[in-house]
């Protein structure tokens, strides 16, 4: 189980990111997370959101992966969701959607479940599109067409991509907008550069290993019957 939020120094110019007071998430969103896909499996529903924050919105992306002695982890099924929705719909509905419908894999199977680790990404909205770190934190953005607000663009750069090619802040925000498929020219400071709407990703990752899952439950005093513990 995991929750990092490292720093990255930061070359000259740069502006740290607003800091986070509180975790978006904690290890109950996960294990909740595999809770809902158990229940799946067992035919019931799933116990109640057991994190205060159900109501909060957030965009998420839900990611399982298989864990083996002796191998590196192995995607499993990540899809999520850059629209923000209540936590508690997010977490319920991408952890079945991710594990169950991600087209690049086969349906994860209860047989599964003891080597699967539920990983789950919030995402936080940013008003200022430089407010976040290199290496650290990735970044998704839409907007409209200046003169056609009908016609919308998105981009996503993972977190790596900025200090892989050697950009500031402003060269990868600038390249997502082209990469967008925008073809106008953009500046900083102009029309469509304040109309972007940014999402930060990367710096909040929660996971929990099966393990932890069942300890919780026997923990709750209650059974699980989809696997034999």
């Amino acid at each position: 189980m995991s929750n990092s939020a490292t720093a990255t120094p930061l070359a000259e110019g740069d502006r740290a990111a607003t800091p986070v007071e509180e975790p978006i998430c904690n290890e109950l969103h996960p294990l909740w997370a595999f809770d809902v896909l158990v229940s799946h499996f067992e035919g019931r529903e799933p116990v109640k959101a057991p994190f205060d924050n159900y109501r909060d919105e957030y965009a998420l992306f839900v990611s399982w992966h298989v864990v083996k002695p002796g191998r590196k982890p192995a995607l499993r099924g990540c899809i999520g969701s850059f629209s923000p929705m209540p936590l508690t719909k997010g977490v319920k509905d991408y952890s079945l959607i991710s594990a169950l419908r991600d087209h690049r894999f086969s349906p994860v199977r209860a047989s599964e479940l003891p080597t699967l680790v539920s990983l789950l990404t919030p995402f936080t909205s940013i008003s200022d599109p430089l407010d976040w770190v290199p290496g650290e934190h990735g970044i998704h953005l839409t907007f409209s067409h200046p003169t056609s607000p009908s016609k919308t663009y998105s981009a996503t750069y993972l977190p790596q991509i900025c200090p892989e090619q050697g950009w500031t802040k402003e060269e990868t925000v600038l390249s997502a907008i082209h990469k967008s498929g925008y073809r106008g020219k953009v500046s900083v400071g102009d029309k469509v550069w304040q109309s972007l709407s940014v999402q930060v990703y990367g710096s909040v990752k929660v996971e929990v290993v099966w393990e932890e899952y069942v300890q919780w439950k026997e923990e709750r005093g209650e059974a699980i019957s989809v696997i034999k513990v």
